[in-house]
Parts: C-alpha cells; sequence; structure tokens
C-alpha cells in the first residue's frame, strides 16, 4: 500500500468544494406581539349579493403552493358549453333570477301580451304620449323651470356654476310656474346638490345613501312644494307585487305618489272585494297604500348600476298594476291615459311613458330631464315632477273617477 504523503492530503482538503450552509434570516418579532407598534388588522369588505343579476358559477379553485386544482374527471360523456349554458339558464328561470336582459326578453316575447320597449321616434306616438313629451322636455332644456320674484337675490346666494344658466331669459316664467306650484326654498336645493356631489368623490356611496339622502329628499321637496300637496301622497313601496307574471320574478319599485281618496274613491272602497287570494282589499297590485289609487312610479337606482336594470323592474311593476286596474272592471280597458314612469340612477333623472292597446303594452323611452349635478339641473327635475303631480290630479283622478264608477 502506497504511502500518502502529508502534501497530497492537504492539497485534496483545499480543493473539495464544501456547501455553503443557507444563511438563516434574524427572528423578527410578529407585529401582533408588539405592544408599542400593534399591527393594524385590515377589515373584511364583503360585498352584499345582488339578486337582480344571473348567479354565475363559482370560479375553480387555486392551492398557490401547490399546481392549479380541477374537479375530479367524471366517467360520464363530456357536456358541451352549448348544453352546460342551457342548463344553467334553466336553472336560473326556475330559482327567479333572470339577467335584466332576459326579463326584457321574455316580456317582449310573451303571446299572450307583449310589453315592447322603443325610442319615441320608433314607432307611431299615441296622442297622449306625444303631449305628455312636448310639455315635459320643455322643461327637460330649461325652459320655464323658475317661478322666483326677486330672481337676482336667488342667483347671488348659488354657486357659480349656476349663475350664469339661472339668468337665462327663458328660465323665468313666474306665470306659468305659479298654477303649477310655490317655488322650493334654493338653500333646500343646494343642501340636495352639495350632498350627491359630495358621494361622486373618493369611494363613492351606496345605493341606499343615494336614495335615502339624495333622490328621495328631492321627491319630497317637490311634492311639498306642489299646489296638489294636500291630495298626493308618496309611499316607499315593500312588497313585490301580485299578479306579476308567473314567468317573471316579483319586483317592486321604490317609490310610488298616489291620489289621497275622495269622497267618491271611500265609497267606492265600501263595494270593493279582495282579489282571489289576497286577505285583504286594495286599489292597487299590492297592499301597500292600498286605498291610495298608484298615479306616478319612481324607480331609484345608484350611479353603478346598469340602466337596464330599472328597465324591466319598472316594466313588470306597472304590467301587474295595470292588470289590477283592468279586474276592477272584470274586462281590460284600453281607453287608460298613458301613464309615467321614473328611473332615477345616481345623479340622473330619467322619464319613460307606457301606453297600452288590445294587442301590446308599449314603454317609450327615454326623456333626460335633470341631475343632482347642479341647481339649475335639479330645478329642472323639480318642474317636471311638478307637472306630473298636475296631470295626476287633471288627468289620472278623473279617469280613476271614470273607472269606479257609479255603477261600481
Amino acid at each position: 500500500m502506497s504511502v500518502t504523503s502529508i502534501s497530497d492530503i492537504e492539497f485534496w482538503l483545499n480543493n473539495v468544494q464544501t456547501q455553503e450552509s443557507p444563511s438563516i434570516a434574524p427572528i423578527i418579532p410578529w407585529p401582533s406581539c408588539d405592544k408599542e407598534n400593534p399591527r393594524q388588522v385590515k377589515k373584511r369588505h364583503i360585498v352584499p349579493a345582488d339578486q337582480e343579476h344571473t348567479p354565475r358559477p363559482s370560479k375553480r379553485l387555486r392551492n398557490f403552493d401547490d399546481a392549479p386544482q380541477f374537479p375530479a374527471a367524471s366517467s360520464a360523456r363530456s357536456v358541451s358549453s352549448k348544453e352546460e349554458s342551457e342548463a344553467f339558464e334553466a336553472e336560473s328561470h326556475q330559482s327567479g333570477r333572470l339577467s335584466p336582459l332576459k326579463q326584457i326578453q321574455i316580456l317582449e316575447d310573451s303571446e299572450e301580451y307583449p310589453v315592447i320597449f322603443c325610442n319615441f321616434d320608433d314607432l307611431t306616438e299615441p296622442e297622449d304620449v306625444t303631449l305628455m313629451r312636448r310639455a315635459v322636455q320643455r322643461f327637460a332644456d330649461g325652459n320655464g323651470i323658475l317661478g322666483y320674484d326677486d330672481l337676482d337675490a336667488v342667483v347671488c346666494a348659488l354657486p357659480a356654476i349656476d349663475n350664469m344658466r339661472f339668468l337665462y331669459p327663458w328660465t323665468n316664467n313666474l306665470e306659468l310656474r305659479s298654477t303649477l306650484d310655490s317655488m322650493p326654498s334654493m338653500a333646500r336645493v343646494l343642501g340636495i346638490v352639495e350632498m350627491a356631489r359630495g358621494y361622486d368623490r373618493g369611494s363613492g356611496a351606496s345605493e341606499d345613501e343615494w336614495n335615502s339622502e339624495v333622490q328621495y329628499p328631492l321627491l319630497k321637496l317637490a311634492c311639498s312644494t306642489s299646489s296638489h300637496s294636500k291630495t298626493l301622497e308618496i309611499f316607499n313601496v315593500i312588497e313585490p307585487a301580485s299578479l306579476a307574471r308567473s314567468t317573471l320574478p316579483g319586483r317592486v319599485v321604490d317609490y310610488v305618489v298616489t291620489i289621497k281618496p275622495d269622497e267618491a274613491i271611500k265609497q267606492a272602497w265600501l263595494h270593493l272585494r279582495p282579489l282571489r287570494g289576497m286577505p285583504i282589499k286594495s286599489w292597487n297590485h299590492t297592499t301597500r297604500a292600498r286605498q291610495n289609487p298608484i298615479a306616478i312610479n319612481i324607480e331609484t337606482k345608484g350611479p353603478m348600476k346598469s340602466w337596464t336594470d330599472g328597465k324591466p323592474q319598472i316594466a313588470i311593476w306597472v304590467d301587474a298594476l295595470l292588470k289590477r286596474l283592468a279586474l276592477i272592471r272584470g274586462a281590460p280597458s284600453w281607453t287608460r291615459p298613458a301613464l309615467p314612469l321614473l328611473i332615477a340612477q345616481g345623479h340622473d333623472w330619467h322619464l319613460l311613458f307606457v301606453s297600452t292597446d288590445s294587442q301590446k303594452m308599449t314603454i317609450w323611452e327615454q326623456i333626460d330631464i335633470g341631475s343632482t349635478r347642479s341647481c339649475f339641473d335639479a330645478m329642472k327635475v323639480v318642474a317636471v315632477l311638478h307637472w306630473l303631480m298636475d296631470w295626476a290630479e287633471r288627468v289620472w283622478r278623473p279617469w280613476f273617477l271614470s273607472l269606479i264608477g257609479p255603477e261600481f
């Protein structure tokens, strides 16, 4: 055996590549254990489920520490994407949760009595729709929306954005406005506008906040300054309509403007009988405001909601209302006046009309009547609301009295 010299061993040791030991990170105390600098725990933000949209299948789970996890393969034959989609839509339909677009399609495709949405110039308008549209469009354009004796004093208290527009010569019509209402306090209008503009900043506000702090206060202000404030009443709606079509979910709107019962309506109420299956009687398709016939329907939305969301909602609601009115006499009446429908979406207010004939119900859209982005645009909304409230007394109440009639 050969003898290895000390120098050979030393040479071998120097050439051996030793593994470096992994570095160990210093131990840092967990923030929750640091009493002087406690860790701030973030609150979880839970988004409420939107019941008006078609539910979507949950996303597949992914394990970030490992490979993506997929459901176990089924031994059954694979299902095509078309079949999967049809099955999901059927399940969604049976559960009463249809997307707004599908609800509109079902209304339009109905063989029994379709509900059609159209623009004002798509079809020949009924005469009353034309008259209402022309009257409202003037206010929406800013004509005659004011009726102040001392306009200069009002303008002095306004923000710069409104000064010029309030002094347009066609805006102040004291004679016209005095027949419809009294002018609201500009301080109250400005308060609503400032609240609405504040909701545009930062993360915004919820739909309930827009409803209770902006849209309802403007509606209430218009009603309190209307010349018919003593004979009209606003109700919020808290229950789905009866008489809604079985193929569609029950829907509600947020507010209705009703006519208070006069002596003729009170006498007719004594002879009214409840609808079949309902424990109490009502002039309407809901037991809310049951003794006050509904004249104007209003749906309110947050600014992030799609315009499409409100259309089927108010259509299903008013379709059920018109069915109820037909049942008062026991047979449909196609001579009823066109009805106004309002949708407020954040700042913006829109007006639609619904007319009926023996073939279909038509919803005519839309007039952008104003907004809460400025006092001038808010006064356009107030002027239109005043005109509609005058219409409720001038047109709708006489028609309803003819419906119930002395022989009712």
